[in-house]
């Protein structure tokens, strides 16, 4: 997947001395001017333009803030000296960076409480309608107090273990049913009738419809028509590919926000119907008897035409203690030797089907 940066937008951070919010790269709170702490975390503001200015972007682009090991000043990345107290930034702590933010502003409608007349106020708004006061500490309210909220719905929740009774079962089925299967008897038959049936298909070429990636039609096969189709995706453009693109929004540790662009390219191809001649069975010739002395049918060819699959069968009724069992194999030699009247040993599985035989 293809990532581009589309820019930066500055964050916001609240001062936890007096509440203020503050633009992200902001060193101080604009309102008490106490240092912004090591601890602070970034969030979404309500404006989220991409950095304009140059300067600021490049600042931006540096990457995660260091915090100085003397006065815990806070200085720009790749800095040597602290800026406040100019000590050594070699053991300075640097600022937690590449947090995926998802949080959103406040939804629309949302409310602002003013905190010095209690009049409710549009979010976002600087100051309060009614007596001017900053609403700058001033906060949405819930709608509903934790103590009245309601409880969350329990869910059911799959566990793998779960499975396993269900798997139990299903494997205790298999296995009976391939102990019925496999497990035989011997048991003694004797040739009562027999009969064979062989079958010879005749074939011509016919025209067929099929459809397929234009570049995969068969050479000389008639195109009928096309569409546009999606094909695959792919992580590089190509002429003609869809761009495809989700952004990100990746906490840079300084106040800023990397926006990010993953993006794929959807590529769409011509998918074709063609016409092509193809083998197909369009007769057969049949020959049947109730002996063992099978032969295979004449087959008389038309023009255009030739022979195709050849196949045969042969059944034999047994004479059993358990009556009559009946036995198919396509092996002519052994229908060779099942000659009426002629003792054979049968493995019979649970289910009574003949399973081999043997003299």
């Amino acid at each position: 997947m293809a990532e581009k940066t589309a820019g930066y937008i500055e964050l916001e951070w609240n001062c936890p001395n007096c509440g203020n919010k503050n633009p992200g790269m902001t060193k101080s709170c604009k309102t008490c001017g106490s240092p912004q702490p090591q601890n602070v975390q970034f969030e979404l503001g309500q404006k989220q333009d991409l950095i304009a200015d140059e300067k600021k972007a490049a600042e931006a682009a540096k990457g995660a803030d260091i915090y100085c090991p003397f006065c815990n000043t806070r200085n720009p990345a790749g800095s040597q000296t602290c800026l406040q107290c100019g000590g050594d930034m070699k053991e300075g702590i640097r600022r937690e960076s590449g947090r995926v933010l998802t949080g959103a502003p406040a939804a629309s409608g949302a409310i602002l409480k003013c905190p010095n007349c209690g009049t409710d106020n549009p979010a976002g708004s600087p100051s309060c309608s009614a007596c001017g006061a900053s609403l700058s500490v001033a906060r949405i309210p819930s709608q509903v107090a934790p103590s009245q909220a309601p409880a969350a719905a329990k869910t059911f929740a799959f566990r793998p273990w779960m499975a396993l009774p269900v798997i139990g079962v299903l494997a205790a089925c298999c296995l009976l049913f391939a102990f019925l299967l496999l497990r035989t008897t011997d048991l003694i038959g004797v040739v009562q009738d027999a009969r064979w049936e062989r079958m010879i298909a005749i074939e011509a070429q016919r025209e067929v419809i099929h459809e397929t990636w234009r570049d995969q039609v068969p050479g000389g096969a008639e195109v009928l028509s096309c569409q546009q189709k999606y094909r695959r995706n792919q992580d590089t453009p190509i002429e003609g590919a869809k761009e495809v693109c989700s952004t990100q929004l990746v906490d840079q540790g300084n106040g800023s926000a990397k926006v990010v662009e993953s993006c794929t390219y959807e590529v769409y191809d011509d998918y074709c119907k063609y016409n092509a001649l193809e083998w197909q069975q369009v007769d057969q010739e049949l020959a049947q008897g109730a002996d063992t002395n099978p032969y295979w049918p004449q087959v008389s060819l038309a023009d255009g035409q030739r022979e195709g699959t050849r196949k045969e069968n042969y059944m034999v009724d047994f004479q059993t203690k358990d009556g009559i069992k009946q036995f198919s194999t396509s092996d002519a030699n052994l229908f060779a030797q099942l000659q009426p009247g002629t003792q054979w040993t049968l493995s019979v599985n649970t289910l009574g089907a003949i399973v081999e035989v043997s003299p």
